[in-house]
């Protein structure tokens, strides 16, 4: 065999180069595209989260008026709850492991048929696990309290109820 020439060397060198720039030139470009898109999604993700706050303060609005017995814009029209479920209601209402904005934001389903979350969630908090917030781990609440489901007990009314509650801001707590 024959060494290549000097000539075919210089040539494959330059080939490479020429190739080496083209790669350069389209990792620059996916670049770009991938700091658009980060914006793009940081844009989004403040506008989620300005969305959520008026969201939380609408319901909180609305919450203080449906509370006062006038209607709120939840479901058209009045969602009726038994003396009972106003006394745990208001006890979810008044907690901060459970926040509304949240509880639509991550249950699209409630948000869609106009559901009053609270309400929802009083109800319908079982099937399945649906939690109240980033701070209550529901599912964790009823492994340790296996009763709330033989006694049919909303977790979240459960756990207020309770001793454990006392200065609690998360479920499970922080020093777990």
């Amino acid at each position: 065999m024959s060494e290549p020439d000097l000539e075919t060397l210089r040539d494959e060198v330059d080939l490479l180069r020429r190739e080496l720039a083209a790669a350069r030139a389209e990792q620059e470009k996916w670049g770009e595209r991938e700091a658009r898109l980060r914006k793009s999604r940081d844009r989004a993700a403040k506008a989620a989260e300005t969305l959520s706050a008026l969201l939380a303060e609408r319901l909180r609005g609305e919450t203080a008026v449906a509370g006062a017995g006038e209607k709120s814009w939840w479901r058209r029209g009045s969602t009726s709850v038994t003396a009972e479920e106003a006394g745990q209601l208001e006890l979810i209402r008044q907690s901060p492991l459970f926040d509304a904005a949240y509880y639509l934001r991550t249950h699209l389903d409630v948000a869609k048929r106009g559901e009053d979350p609270g309400v929802h969630f009083l109800r319908h908090w079982d099937h399945p696990f649906r939690k109240p917030s980033e701070a209550f781990d529901i599912a964790q609440y009823v492994l340790d309290h296996p009763e709330v489901i033989v006694e049919r007990i909303n977790p979240l009314v459960h756990f207020l109820a309770s001793a454990e509650a006392e200065g609690a801001d998360a479920y499970p707590p922080a020093s777990r």
